[in-house]
C-alpha cells in the first residue's frame, strides 16, 4: 500500500521536528519548576492560650494509671471481665462505629483517587468498521463494493505538577483521611465509657431495686405489727393508716425502678449492635469502688492525647493545603502528550501502519468571571473556619477536664456528708421509736424519720453509682490513648503509614 507507506514517512519526519521543538519547552517547565512562586500563606495563629496547669487539682486516687495500661484498654483498670467483654462486643459490633469506619474507609479512597493524578495516564482503543455499498446503472446491471478497516490506538498523557497543585491535594486528602482515623477513635473511646456508665448504671438501679424491697419488706412487718397493737388497744388508727401510707410509698417507687432498669438495658444492647429488647448477661451486683483513675496531667497534653484536638489540627492543615491547590489553580499548566495510531485495512497488516504523535500542550485560564479568585477567598475562610474550630475544641478539651476534676472532688465530699446524714437520721430514727413506744411522741415523726432513712440509703446507692461515672468520665475528657490500636475496628484498618505526603 505504496499512500499509505508515504504518509508514515511523512509524519516520522514531523515527528523529528516535533521532538527538537519539545525540548526548550521541557527544559523551560523545569525551570519554571524549580522557582517557588507560590509562597504559602503564613501560618495561622491559634486563638487561645494554653494554662500551665488546671485550676482545680485534686486526688484522683491514682498511681500513674496511664501509664500502667499503655498495654491494654482502660476499662482493665476495673478488673472485670464481664465489663471488657461488654466494651470489646460494643467496639466491633456498634453501628455508629461501622459508620465511622466506613467514612474513614471513603477518605481512603479519595486520597488513592487524588495520588492517581500524580502520575501519566494511558489509554487504548480497539475498532473496526465495515462498509458494504451496491450500486445499478442503466443497463440494469449491478456492482457491489465491500471495504473493511481495523483502527488501534494509544494515547499517553502526563501533566506536570509545576506548582504542587496535585501533591497539595494528595496531601490534604490524606491529612482529611488521618482526621477520619481519629474520628474513629474518638468515637470508640466515647463509646467505651458510654458502656462503662450505663454498665454502672444497671447495677446502680438493680442496688436500688434491693435496697427497695427490703424496705418494702420491712413497712410490711411494720403494718403488721401495727394492725396487732391496734388490736390490742397499743396503737390508734391513725398510726395504722399513717403505716399504711408510708408502705404505699415505697411501692410506688418500684414501677419507676423496673422502667428505669429496662430503658438502660435497651440502650446497653444497641450500643453492642443488638436490636434493643435482647437480654443482656450482666450478673455482677456490686459496682466497683476503687478503680485506678488517669492523672489529668497538664493541659498541653491534650494536644496528643486527645483524638478531637488531633482531628481538628489535620483538618486545619488539610485546608491550608487547599489554599496552596486553589492559588496554584491560577498557573498554567504545561501537559505533555503522546498517541499512536495504527490502521489497515487487513488484521494481519494492523500493526504494520502506523502514525506516531508527540505534543505538548501549555494550558492556562485567561478570563473566568473571577471564579478561581473566589475558590481562593472561599479555602482562606475554611482555614479560617477550622482555626476557630480547633481552638474552640481545645479549650472545650480543658474545660471538660476542670469539670471532671471539680465533680469528683465534689461527688467525693457530697458521698461523705450524705453518709454522716444517714447516721444522724438513724440515731433520730432510734430515738423517735422509743419515744413513741413510751407514748412521748407520735408514730408521725417516727414515720418521717424511717422515710427519711429509706430514701437517704436509696440516694447513696445512686450518688455512689454517679462518682464512679465521674471517675470514668476522666478517662474520657483525658483522652487516654492506651486503649484502642488493638482493638476492632481498627484492627482492620489500613496503617496510617503507608500513604504519601502526611503531615
Amino acid at each position: 500500500m505504496p499512500p499509505a507507506s508515504g504518509c508514515i514517512v511523512h509524519t516520522l519526519k514531523g515527528c523529528e521536528v516535533m521532538r527538537y521543538a519539545l525540548i526548550p519547552a521541557v527544559l523551560m517547565s523545569v525551570c519554571i519548576a524549580g522557582c517557588n512562586l507560590i509562597s504559602p500563606d503564613p501560618a495561622a495563629v491559634i486563638p487561645v492560650e494554653i494554662p500551665e496547669t488546671y485550676t482545680h487539682q485534686t486526688d484522683t486516687g491514682t498511681s500513674g494509671a496511664g501509664e500502667e495500661n499503655q498495654a491494654g484498654g482502660w476499662w482493665l483498670t476495673f478488673g472485670v471481665d464481664e465489663l471488657s467483654h461488654l466494651i470489646r462486643t460494643g467496639l466491633g459490633a456498634n453501628y455508629d462505629l461501622k459508620v465511622l469506619k466506613a467514612q474513614a474507609d471513603q477518605a481512603l479512597a479519595d486520597v488513592k483517587g487524588e495520588k492517581s493524578n500524580l502520575g501519566p495516564t494511558l489509554d487504548y482503543s480497539l475498532g473496526g468498521e465495515q462498509n458494504d455499498s451496491q450500486s445499478k446503472n442503466s443497463g440494469q446491471s449491478s456492482s457491489s463494493d465491500h471495504d473493511h478497516k481495523y483502527t488501534a490506538s494509544l494515547n499517553a498523557e502526563y501533566t506536570l505538577d509545576l506548582w504542587g497543585k496535585n501533591l497539595a491535594d494528595v496531601n490534604a486528602r490524606e491529612l482529611e483521611y488521618l482526621a477520619a482515623l481519629q474520628d474513629l477513635e474518638d468515637g470508640a473511646l466515647s463509646l467505651s465509657t458510654d458502656i462503662a456508665d450505663t454498665w454502672v448504671d444497671i447495677l446502680s438501679v438493680r442496688t436500688r431495686m434491693e435496697v427497695l424491697t427490703r424496705q418494702i419488706e420491712a413497712n410490711r412487718m411494720t403494718l403488721k405489727l401495727q394492725e396487732l397493737r391496734f388490736s390490742n388497744g397499743k396503737a390508734t388508727a391513725l398510726d395504722v393508716s399513717q403505716q399504711r401510707q408510708a408502705l404505699a410509698q415505697v411501692l410506688s417507687a418500684m414501677p419507676l425502678l423496673e422502667k428505669e432498669e429496662k430503658q438502660l438495658v435497651n440502650a446497653m444492647g444497641l450500643y453492642l449492635g443488638q436490636t434493643p429488647g435482647t437480654p443482656v448477661a450482666i450478673s455482677i451486683t456490686q459496682f466497683p469502688q476503687t478503680f485506678l483513675a488517669p492523672q489529668p496531667g497538664i493541659p498541653a497534653d491534650l494536644l496528643e492525647n486527645r483524638a478531637d484536638i488531633r482531628a481538628a489540627r489535620m483538618r486545619l492543615d488539610a485546608a491550608a493545603l487547599d489554599v496552596e491547590a486553589a492559588r496554584a489553580d491560577l498557573l498554567p499548566d504545561l501537559t505533555l502528550s503522546a498517541s499512536a495510531v495504527f490502521s489497515s485495512g487487513s488484521l494481519d497488516l494492523l500493526f504494520q501502519n502506523w502514525v506516531l504523535s508527540l505534543g505538548a500542550a501549555l494550558a492556562g485560564p485567561l478570563l473566568d468571571a473571577g471564579e478561581r479568585n473566589a475558590e481562593i477567598e472561599r479555602t482562606r475562610a475554611v482555614v479560617r473556619e477550622e482555626v476557630n474550630t480547633y481552638a474552640k475544641t481545645f479549650a472545650n478539651a480543658i474545660c471538660e477536664v476542670e469539670d471532671a476534676l471539680v465533680a469528683i472532688d465534689r461527688q467525693k465530699a457530697y458521698i461523705e456528708l450524705l453518709e454522716q446524714q444517714l447516721t444522724a437520721v438513724k440515731m433520730t430514727l432510734q430515738d423517735a421509736r422509743v419515744q413513741y413506744l413510751n407514748g412521748q411522741s407520735s408514730y408521725l415523726n417516727y414515720l418521717e424519720a424511717w422515710a427519711s432513712m429509706e430514701s437517704l440509703e436509696r440516694q447513696l446507692v445512686s450518688e455512689q453509682a454517679t462518682y464512679v461515672k465521674e471517675r470514668i468520665a476522666l478517662f474520657k475528657v483525658t483522652g487516654r490513648r492506651d486503649s484502642f490500636l488493638n482493638e476492632p475496628p481498627f484492627k482492620e484498618t489500613p496503617a496510617q503509614d503507608n500513604h504519601v505526603g502526611a503531615k
